[in-house]
């Protein structure tokens, strides 16, 4: 099988994850479909869901459909209830309750997925990046389980690791896709840890954990395209404005994410097509 020439990246952000929704949507109005879909997190659980369709609009639909379900079940809370349902929701039971039965990726092997998939995690003994996904009898609904599970509960053991979530080994593994072979890069970010301020909120010290987390991410895509990788990484301060458990807005984050992805597809399209040419040739 041929490296993959166009390589998706999915960032992780819980409910923001949604905005992946809108860029996929995009994506598919002008006929750009990857060969190679990377994620983390909240990420990899979109990508999956992605990539188990061989209709690729087929498959965003049935996204748009899982979203709106469950935005209902968060509107109009008041804040005591509507946390108690994002504590279950991050649960491992109801997690994996969600992707087997409401995604319906339940006995999938990475072998069956329509398209390519990485999931990254982060592996705790020694500290670093998972990739997984390369082996074709992986269960998909384990990897995704790792991939987003947060430290607070507690490490998944898989293939003999502790891994946890992806976001704290990189929050944009576009390396990972680069070492996959891919020459065209599409890194969708969707920020840290901490919604986006422009008062002074921004200066509070904890938000140094958003500093991090985010200059490794500038870090690995700057490092894609100095290997000689075209990277386009997509992002915008109003999906960051949101906080990572604004589960009542998934489609307002999800039309953020199709109006933040338009003015790169002329661009995206003229980059496909000269790699397309140089392969060729």
């Amino acid at each position: 099988m041929p490296p993959p020439l166009f390589a998706l990246v999915l960032g992780g952000g819980a409910a923001r994850g949604a905005a992946h929704i809108g860029v996929l949507r995009a994506l598919s109005e002008e006929g750009l479909f990857p060969d190679l879909v990377v994620g983390v997190s909240i990420g990899s659980i979109i990508g999956a869901a992605f990539a188990m369709e061989a209709d690729h609009r087929r498959a965003i639909e049935l996204l748009e459909q899982t979203a709106a379900a469950l935005q209902k079940q968060f509107t109009n809370l008041p804040a005591p209830i509507k946390i108690a349902r994002v504590l279950r929701l991050f649960s491992r039971c109801q997690r994996r309750r969600w992707l087997e039965q409401e995604l319906g990726i339940k006995g999938l092997s990475f072998a069956s997925l329509r398209t390519p998939l990485r999931v990254t995690a982060t592996r705790l003994f020694p500290p670093g990046r998972a990739v997984l996904g390369a082996s074709p009898a992986e269960p998909v609904v384990e990897a995704l389980m790792a991939s987003s599970a947060l430290p607070s509960r507690f490490p998944i053991q898989y293939r003999g690791e502790f891994l946890c979530d992806g976001a704290l080994s990189g929050n944009l593994p576009a390396l990972t896709a680069f070492e996959q072979g891919a020459r065209v890069i599409v890194a969708v970010s969707l920020g840290f840890l901490f919604k986006w301020r422009q008062d002074l909120r921004r200066l509070l010290p904890w938000r140094l954990i958003d500093w991090a987390g985010k200059t490794q991410m500038r870090r690995e895509v700057e490092e894609c395209r100095r290997r000689g990788a075209v990277v386009f990484e997509i992002m915008s301060h109003s999906i960051e404005a949101e906080s990572i458990l604004s589960f009542e807005k998934l489609d307002k984050l999800a039309e953020e994410g199709y109006k933040a992805t338009q003015p790169y597809l002329p661009a995206i399209k003229g980059a496909l097509q000269k790699e397309r040419i140089a392969t060729a040739s």
